[in-house]
């Protein structure tokens, strides 16, 4: 473990910058996924209406994934990246001034093109300051785990703010702080992160591939990106069916203050940055195949716990928990997928994968939106559950031979 650590503190000039600049990103999405359900409600919206929003948003997003990956070839991605941004600080301004649906509309339609020109860019750019596939996994979960420790900063800020300065004009405060922590962030990744050297060809030293590129363009636009593909919309679907509503779901359940709710998610994203830090430990230790069946397995078992009656003290545990299960299982299977791929073909499999992985999203929310309306706040535990069943049988019998192909059988260890 000592070894682990310290190799953690020996990356690589790009990463480490990419990383510490990702803690704003954090706090500005920290902010925002607290707040903005709450606030759509205090201004009128019903739970279907907020699912049919986010659901839209989604679609916009598996719409303009890949012309946003042919792009990226173009222009590069650090500019794309820096530009979603910006994106998105408008849309959290536009939600905290505006009063009508129409406006709410277009405030999604900026926040989910900014997100789409982030996810489309991000991993593939942190990749690209790596030296070594291994240094490719445990940047992606470094990343995750500033994120997500940062997330919960924002997070629980949100809550004291909106419990201090609620007022008639819902958590505008909160949403317009967004904003301005996003602005901040863009204008430090455009200067701060190293420059990007765009159309590079050359293969990431001491990542060496099973097979040339020529030989994998042919098998990967035909069959394995579609297979991942497929994949990602499963998963994005077990995610989003719990994961859009968390807020609400822990608020109504439990009948807990803003303020509880934002501290619960707090904690939620320390455990978060636990796992994401832990997650290439325990891929190195156990190998990547033992490790997602069985993270698999728990997170199943977690989630169907919590579809139960449960006394409060438990529920918290437990969910605590489903949080640091679903980080590791996201992780492990982003990471490995996207290693599965050289330099030229990333662009196009971040492009397939934000498509259905949106699509995937998108049809969980509005599921899960529709159930949430019935003020039923187990039901989605249980959907989400038997949606993870499908999708880890699907890597077993599907996504688990080719990687095994494609990786020189190196997840097995």
């Amino acid at each position: 473990m000592s070894f682990y650590i310290k190799d953690l503190l020996q990356l690589s000039t790009g990463v480490r910058r990419f990383l510490i600049s990702e803690a704003l990103y954090g706090i500005g999405i920290g902010l925002y996924t607290l707040v903005l359900n709450l606030h759509l409600l205090f201004r009128g919206l019903r739970e279907d209406q907020i699912g049919a929003l986010v659901s839209m948003g989604i679609l916009i997003m598996g719409i303009l994934a890949i012309p946003v990956s042919l792009l990226a070839n173009r222009t590069g991605r650090k500019k794309l990246l820096v530009t979603g941004v910006f994106f998105i600080a408008a849309g959290n301004v536009l939600f905290a001034v505006s009063d009508q649906l129409l406006w709410f509309y277009a405030a999604q339609i900026l926040v989910s093109t900014g997100l789409t020109l982030v996810e489309t860019t991000e991993i593939q750019l942190l990749f690209h300051y790596c030296r070594s596939r291994r240094e490719e996994a445990r940047a992606f979960s470094l990343m995750f785990a500033v994120f997500t420790a940062f997330t919960g900063l924002g997070t629980l800020v949100a809550g004291y703010i909106a419990e201090g300065a609620e007022g008639s004009r819902g958590y505008e405060a909160s949403l317009l702080l967004t904003g301005l922590v996003l602005v901040i962030h863009g204008a430090v990744r455009a200067f701060w992160l190293p420059v990007e050297r765009v159309g590079r060809e050359e293969e990431a030293p001491g990542r060496p591939l099973s097979e040339g590129a020529s030989k994998l363009t042919a098998p990967i636009l035909s069959g394995t990106l579609w297979l991942f593909a497929v994949f990602m919309a499963l998963l994005g679907g077990c995610i989003a069916m719990t994961g859009s509503f968390l807020n609400v779901i822990v608020k109504f359940r439990l009948d807990w203050m803003d303020d509880q709710v934002s501290l619960i998610l707090a904690v939620g994203a320390i455990l978060l940055f636990i796992c994401s830090l832990m997650t290439p430990y325990v891929m190195e230790r156990f190998g990547y195949h033992t490790a997602i069946v069985s993270v698999f397995i728990v997170n199943i078992l977690l989630f169907a716990a919590l579809y139960t009656v449960l006394p409060v003290w438990l529920f918290v545990v437990l969910f605590l928990l489903r949080g640091g299960g679903v980080t590791m299982l996201s992780n492990l299977l982003d990471s490995l997928l996207m290693s599965a791929f050289n330099e030229q073909e990333r662009n196009l499999y971040a492009g397939m994968r934000s498509v259905f992985r949106s699509l995937g999203s998108s049809g969980a929310t509005f599921v899960s939106g529709l159930i949430l309306a019935r003020q039923d706040y187990q039901l989605p535990f249980l959907a989400t559950a038997g949606a993870l069943l499908i999708c880890g049988l699907y890597y077993v019998l599907w996504i688990r031979p080719v990687l095994s192909r494609r990786l020189g059988g190196s997840i097995e260890t």
